[in-house]
């Protein structure tokens, strides 16, 4: 009976993976996906001949067009390294480092973007665990981790049931177990998909895109100078002010900035 429970609980959560996977959620037109491929490698060839503004432009079509990824904001910011466009690359490379954290090249080729630039900000190392667990996160997207939320919450409400209804003491034990186990699964898995999205979602940093932007202590032009930053630096914004935002640097300087001169990543 035990053994015959688990069989149905192993095909139910196989089939519920197939259901929910994300190539079925999809549900794209054939013909979007075709021209959408068909760009791609356009692109690419493009890249590969050393065409590099081509590739951009048909890399920036794509983007144009809804299509959204880490591998092509990580395409764009290489093409604008080549073009020499060091503030859009980094504006790219963070990009693409938001939606794939753990991307080892992207970082690379960000830090090297980095020494192009004028400011040379200091920034405080990552505690180690914190990048473990998200690195961890990174490891499957945000809609795998909410398939897999739901898959163990099935699982749970199942075990919860042999827990009542078992035929014996010990399977009840058991499955009461492997149900609080299952639990904690779904909590993480809740959490590391809320996390993504969220990430994904927030608008608190940006890259200065004008070669000169002027750091000033109020929300105006008339405002005194605190400092200088120049196209690629990175900052994270505190709040807004009409067409200003209040900003802070890594190294802990604060200040206002005019909208038009960043981007947000």
């Amino acid at each position: 009976m035990c053994s015959k429970i688990n069989k149905q609980i192993v095909v139910f959560t196989i089939g519920l993976f197939l259901l929910f996977s994300p190539t079925v959620l999809m549900g794209q037109d054939n013909v979007e996906v075709r021209d959408e491929k068909e760009r791609w490698s356009s692109a690419n060839s493009l890249y590969a001949q050393g065409n590099y503004s081509g590739a951009l432009d048909e890399y920036l079509l794509l983007e144009e067009q809804g299509y959204i990824s880490w591998p092509l904001y990580y395409n764009i910011a290489n093409s604008y390294f080549k073009t020499q466009n060091y503030g859009r690359s980094i504006l790219y490379y963070q990009r693409a480092l938001k939606l794939n954290p753990s991307g080892n090249d992207i970082r690379v080729n960000l830090n090297y973007a980095k020494q192009f630039t004028v400011d040379k900000i200091d920034e405080v190392p990552e505690f180690i665990l914190v990048t473990w667990i998200r690195d961890f996160n990174y490891l499957l997207s945000s809609d795998y981790w909410t398939i897999i939320s739901i898959v163990f919450s099935i699982l749970v409400a199942l075990l919860l049931l042999n827990f009542r209804y078992g035929p014996s003491a010990r399977v009840r034990k058991v499955s009461f177990f492997l149900s609080m186990l299952s639990l904690l699964f779904v909590i993480v898995s809740t959490i590391f998909a809320w996390n993504q999205r969220s990430a994904f979602h927030r608008e608190d940093s940006a890259i200065v895109m004008n070669a000169v932007a002027t750091i000033r202590n109020s929300p105006d032009n008339s405002g005194a100078t605190l400092f200088i930053l120049h196209e690629g630096a990175k900052l994270e914004i505190i709040e807004e002010l009409g067409g200003w935002k209040r900003i802070e640097l890594t190294d802990g300087r604060q200040g206002w900035i005019a909208t038009e001169d960043i981007e947000i990543i």
